[in-house]
């Protein structure tokens, strides 16, 4: 285990974020304050969060301005097992109460297809085998699906706007099970693949080797050292040959054990020099106008959360408004899922 100090700022991680690295995509055209005007009609829709390890759905009422959770439902399992059939009752309900349907899927996505998975294969092959991965064969003419970062974005900004908050410049960071962005930019919502672009060697103390894989890629990419389970736990079974889950690092982390210390550290670092690129790549201004949104399993951790608040300050022009998602909503996934199947579906 490394006795130098975790350096504070990387230049050349943030300039990794302004290259060909960085994958982004756009998405869907979204405007918070169009969104909130939807909300003061009555209707009702169905969202559905498809995660890593469980698939969440609710029923939401709307009216008078207000976004109202009635219905909620989770099936859990590993690899995506049984997802498939539990959406296959959703689809039936909806379309027996005529209901518009959002999903937000922890995948990439083309459209309402899913392209890759990490964490969900049973599910994958069996959508690809049934309705060629595409959502909307799935949920036919009642359905916007996007992945969980745009869902993300559209609820976080949504409950802000309600808020009265309205910045210029809106991020969303996932760092859970895996690490993923978005953007609001140009009144375009853009997928932004935070995750994959190399980490540079100075930010990896731990020695992490395992490559990052997405499309072929074989370098060590940031979340093979940010994420929970694709970097933390990965590196933390590696050390002491003891597998455990978020969760309990977690709590390892908050009772100050030295290697669940250094792993989250090393997160928080790595992170906070994804959030500077990301800001640097959409020439966010410092200052309330630039507002990031992080959301995840990470953040559930209080020293963690912490971390990333010094981790930031420490970085040139990354002065910025920070929300966690726990402050808006318990689930904006679920949230954006509803709000886009209002204004998108």
């Amino acid at each position: 285990m490394q006795n130098e100090p975790l350096p504070r700022y990387v230049p050349e991680q943030i300039a990794l974020y302004q290259t060909g690295h960085l994958l982004t995509h756009e998405v869907c055209q979204f405007d918070p304050a169009r969104a909130v005007a939807e909300l003061q009609a009555e209707r009702e829709v169905m969202a559905i969060d498809i995660g890593g390890d469980k698939v969440r759905s609710a029923i939401y009422r709307t009216g008078k301005g207000a976004l109202q959770k009635l219905e909620e439902r989770v099936f859990r399992s590993r690899k995506g097992v049984g997802y498939l059939r539990f959406l296959e009752r959703l689809a039936a309900e909806a379309m027996e109460r005529d209901l518009r349907v959002g999903i937000s899927s922890a995948t990439k996505m083309e459209g309402s297809r899913i392209t890759r998975t990490v964490n969900l294969p049973v599910f994958f092959e069996e959508m690809r085998q049934g309705y060629d991965a595409d959502y909307a064969a799935l949920f036919p003419g009642r359905v916007f699906a996007a992945n969980d970062t745009i869902m993300g974005i559209c609820g976080a900004s949504t409950l802000l706007a309600l808020r009265g908050i309205a910045p210029s410049h809106v991020a969303f960071v996932i760092c859970a099970s895996g690490l993923g962005a978005s953007v609001i930019a140009d009144g375009t919502a853009i997928h932004v693949e935070a995750a994959h672009v190399p980490i540079v060697p100075v930010l990896n103390p731990l020695g992490q080797a395992t490559p990052c894989g997405v499309e072929g890629r074989q370098y060590v990419c940031v979340e093979r050292v940010a994420a929970a389970r694709a970097g933390i736990e990965d590196i933390y079974r590696q050390q002491t040959g003891e597998a455990k889950d978020g969760v309990e690092l977690g709590k390892l982390y908050e009772a100050g054990d030295d290697l669940a210390t250094l792993a989250y550290e090393t997160s928080a670092t790595a992170l906070a020099h994804a959030i500077a690129g990301v800001m640097r790549r959409y020439a966010f201004p410092e200052g309330d106008e630039s507002v990031i949104v992080l959301h995840g399993g990470n953040f559930e951790v209080g020293r963690y959360r912490e971390a990333i608040r010094s981790r930031l300050a420490t970085i040139p022009h990354t002065r910025c408004r920070l929300v966690f998602s726990r402050d808006l909503s318990p689930n904006v996934c679920l949230d954006g899922a509803a709000i886009t199947a209002l204004t998108l579906g």
